[in-house]
């Protein structure tokens, strides 16, 4: 009889009947036998119901109470023993759909939803015989309850959403071997392959790409031959500096014995012999440098009669308009092609007034703006071609007879090439000139250049300065020689009160004299053998925090490098009568002839560039992470997307969806609760 009940049930559509509601619940509570006196159930007493239903009392209170009592009589009289006691049933308003019961599956065929309703309807029954429960007083308690356990049931959502949008990520990846971690397919043997093998693949991936990425922190700057080549018109003559080894003049030093300045002598014996113990009275020892100042120029060698002949681009000039006299570590000397002084310091007015005159207009230049179009007869001058006759022909007299001391073993010229902005350092680096033999002196230069892609690279990577972000105290443009030179004299001063006559200075500083003299070459030692070590200038100059120069080479410099060849002069030789003085044995004895001229009209510059830029790091990253992992830029677009878009969406989605109805519980009296399948 129940199977042909349910049978008669599942060919019927789901349309709304409340009275099969009613025998679906009957079906559950009673047995096999209560359903047969249903359906005896006699006419008058079932359809009465529905036909004596008012509208109006559908709201009402006790509504309910009243209008099943006929139905509960005749349940009460068929069936003297029930599971349990039930108060009553409610009915949904028969004129409004069915909703949907809390834990229902939601399908369209009948027979699924009653299916379901029966499944569910049963399992409560039975727990409600076995289990029994403890009246529920209060509503509000079991809300509050409830309400703990909320938060980890929407932690636990989130998570399983997590975990499903990362099986899809898997499942459509375009990156290798992810697609098989994410096949449901496989078995966990292979997927755990899988697994390994794409860790093991990214590990190696990040480790060449960090190993790549310290490359290009440790050294950033690679230095590399131009392929342009630089002409001669872009870069300057050298400036040339010559001294002569004579210290002092014999007629000058005859003359200052004689007479009876003590001073003088001291200064003479102080010129000559740097290595003496000379110390000078108390009321002497700090010497003004405008007292040695013109003691120099009076023992010292002029450029008149240093330089006998000269030749510019093969034109025989007056030596007084081109060479210069300037201030060195070897005393005054003679300078050719130099900037002038108020170019080459903020303050000239520092500088002694010397005899010096420009032929043309000198110009405030540096290596790393250039000439910018200045017309070509300006100071710095340029060379106009290689080989001999567009150089500089020298004749210089070095006087052998007025020989008194010398700063060498033998007499002649010490001679050096420098930029035009620098001040040269004639004891360290300059070369001998020896008279009575003809030189040639053939210039190299070595041009240095930057990129500008270089200015975002740290100074302490590049190890370089550019003209804008050194600035020195005395010189205007910034060269290595120039910072070393400035740092010495600072360090000089610092250590000794005092700088050397030739360092550069302010007009109050007061220059070293005898006593100053020992401290002053342990500083200059000092700074160029670079000791800052703390402990070694302790000992040697009782000095306990040196600064540091930081004297990096500019990122835009000239430096000349010399090749020399050298024949002796002989009095049998048809010599040009130009370069002649007084005599063939005057001449082959006291003079000496230089010719220094380029070889070469264009040379290759030196340019510094960075090693790795943005694209050439982006190229090697995504060449590594391509070979090892299948990446690209749409790949990371999918990363993007599954993290941004997708989950959002479903977000959005789920937000605005509409929420079914909840199936409402009511406690009654006796503890146990009844289940309305149907609300108003």
């Amino acid at each position: 009889m129940e199977d042909s009940s349910i049978s008669n049930l599942k060919k019927r559509k789901s349309t709304f009947n409340p009275w099969n509601d009613a025998r679906i619940l009957t079906h559950i509570i009673g047995k096999t036998s209560d359903i047969a006196h249903l359906k005896r159930v006699d006419a008058n007493v079932m359809p009465a119901r529905a036909s004596s239903r008012n509208t109006a009392d559908i709201g009402k209170e006790n509504y309910y109470n009243t209008a099943d009592k006929v139905s509960l009589g005749y349940l009460n009289a068929n069936n003297s023993t029930l599971p349990y006691s039930i108060n009553t049933v409610h009915l949904q308003n028969p004129y409004r759909p069915p909703q949907r019961l809390e834990g229902f599956a939601s399908r369209d065929h009948s027979k699924d939803m009653y299916r379901s309703q029966d499944f569910t309807l049963r399992s409560r029954y039975n727990n409600n015989l076995l289990i029994p429960r403890e009246p529920v007083p209060n509503k509000n308690i079991e809300q509050e309850n409830e309400k703990p356990e909320r938060p980890k049931k929407k932690k636990y959502s989130m998570l399983a959403k997590f975990l499903e949008l990362l099986k899809q990520y898997c499942a459509n990846s375009s990156l290798h071997g992810l697609r098989y971690v994410g096949d449901p397919e496989l078995s966990i043997v292979e997927r755990i392959f899988w697994i390994l093998s794409f860790t093991a693949a990214f590990a190696t991936a990040v480790y060449y790409i960090w190993y790549l990425y310290q490359k290009l922190n440790s050294a950033p700057i690679i230095i590399s031959l131009s392929p342009e080549p630089v002409s001669l018109n872009e870069f300057p003559f050298p400036s040339v500096t010559i001294c002569n080894m004579n210290n002092v003049k014999k007629s000058e030093a005859k003359r200052i014995e004689r007479s009876s300045d003590r001073l003088d002598q001291l200064l003479v014996e102080d010129f000559c012999n740097s290595e003496s113990n000379i110390t000078y009275d108390n009321e002497e020892q700090e010497i003004e440098w405008s007292r040695v100042y013109p003691f120099m120029i009076n023992v010292s060698q002029s450029c008149t009669d240093m330089l006998y002949f000269c030749a510019w681009v093969g034109n025989q000039t007056d030596c007084e308009k081109i060479f210069n006299p300037t201030m060195t570590d070897e005393g005054i000397c003679c300078n050719f092609n130099s900037v002038n002084k108020k170019y080459l310091f903020y303050n000239a007015r520092d500088w002694p007034e010397m005899n010096i005159t420009y032929p043309s207009t000198s110009i405030d230049w540096n290596a790393e703006d250039g000439y910018k179009d200045m017309p070509a007869d300006v100071v710095p001058w340029r060379p106009y071609g290689a080989g001999l006759f567009y150089g500089l022909t020298l004749v210089l007299d070095v006087e052998a007879d007025e020989y008194y001391c010398s700063s060498t073993a033998g007499a002649g010229f010490k001679m050096l090439l420098h930029s035009p902005v620098e001040t040269p350092k004639i004891a360290d680096f300059a070369f001998s000139i020896t008279p009575g033999e003809e030189t040639r002196v053939i210039i190299r230069p070595r041009l240095s250049y930057a990129s500008p892609s270089i200015v975002s690279i740290p100074k302490k990577k590049r190890k370089c300065f550019f003209t804008s972000e050194r600035k020195l105290r005395y010189y205007r443009t910034y060269t290595q020689r120039n910072c070393i030179l400035e740092c010495e004299a600072n360090f000089t001063q610092t250590i000794c009160n005092c700088v050397q006559y030739y360092m550069p200075k302010s007009s109050k500083t007061p220059i070293c004299g005898k006593q100053d003299e020992q401290c002053a070459k342990r500083a200059r030692r000092a700074m160029e053998n670079k000791l800052y070590d703390e402990s070694e200038l302790t000992i040697t100059l009782n000095v306990t925090m040196p600064s540091s120069c930081n004297c990096w080479p500019g990122c835009f410099e000239i430096n000349y490098r010399t090749e020399l060849s050298q024949n002796k002069l002989l009095s049998s030789f048809n010599i040009d009568k130009r370069y002649v003085k007084k005599n063939m044995n005057y001449f082959t004895e006291n003079m000496a002839v230089v010719h220094l001229f380029f070889v070469d009209s264009q040379f290759t510059k030196y340019v510094k560039n960075e090693l790795f830029g943005f694209i050439e790091f982006l190229s090697s990253t995504g060449g590594l992470l391509g070979l090892f992992l299948g990446f690209s830029f749409l790949s990371f677009m999918e990363i993007i997307y599954f993290l941004t878009l997708r989950m959002g969406y479903r977000w959005y989605k789920r937000r605005n969806s509409p929420r079914p109805a909840v199936l409402k519980i009511h406690p009654l009296d006796d503890g146990k609760k009844v289940i309305y399948p149907f609300t108003n």
